[in-house]
């Protein structure tokens, strides 16, 4: 089987990967190089299909692979094997980013991340596209109702779940909005020495005349 070396011998490509793989399992989110995070991937997914086996033998296969296996281990096969039970593949998901080291060597960067989880990026991508197209004249479009069934069709309760985001979104952006008209309110106030009345923000220091 064909692999990338990532320009290191045997036992630190190994080491490497079970570095990113107990990284990517503690935070269900990593940031690294593009081709890391291919190899990365191709772990993770096997280690997910062992925990939906849940037998003696994938848990001791599982816990020569994780640095911290006693911490993991109970998480991969409770929370994350009751959250893919239902889907065949494709747990994980890489998002290409602009490179990290920008001064230096301009590697592709990427993201690294379990789906259907708390930080999965596709889903909260979906739910700002929705409340930004909801307030359009045009409404949603085919390609965001696509989106839309594809990260709701294997998570639990997952239009539920979306809706919730969307709405949360929407009161954050509201909130947003009623903040900067509170800091940009105009208070007309005559100016000192003027019969004129000019318009002050609010809370500011007047100019010297």
């Amino acid at each position: 089987m064909k692999y990338r070396h990532l320009s290191r011998k045997s036992s630190h490509r190994q080491a490497l990967l079970r570095n990113l793989v107990t990284s990517l399992f503690t935070h269900e989110s990593i940031t690294t190089t593009w081709h890391k995070a291919k190899e990365a991937q191709r772990l993770a997914e096997k280690l997910i299909t062992l925990g939906k086996k849940n037998t003696n033998a994938s848990r001791r296969k599982a816990e020569s692979i994780f640095f911290e296996p006693l911490r993991i281990l109970p998480q991969l096969f409770t929370t994350l094997r009751t959250r893919y039970l239902d889907r065949p593949g494709g747990y994980t998901r890489v998002l290409r980013i602009e490179p990290l080291n920008k001064h230096y060597d301009q590697a592709p960067s990427a993201i690294l991340e379990l789906v259907d989880g708390p930080k999965d990026m596709r889903f909260l991508m979906t739910a700002k596209t929705l409340v930004r197209e909801r307030t359009t004249e045009e409404g949603i479009r085919d390609i965001t109702a696509r989106n839309v069934g594809k990260v709701t069709r294997y998570r639990p309760d997952g239009f539920q779940e979306l809706e919730k985001e969307v709405k949360r979104m929407e009161a954050k952006v509201g909130d947003k909005a009623f903040r900067e008209n509170a800091k940009w309110k105009v208070d007309e106030r005559p100016r000192e020495g003027h019969g004129e009345r000019q318009p002050w923000v609010g809370g500011g220091k007047k100019r010297r005349t």
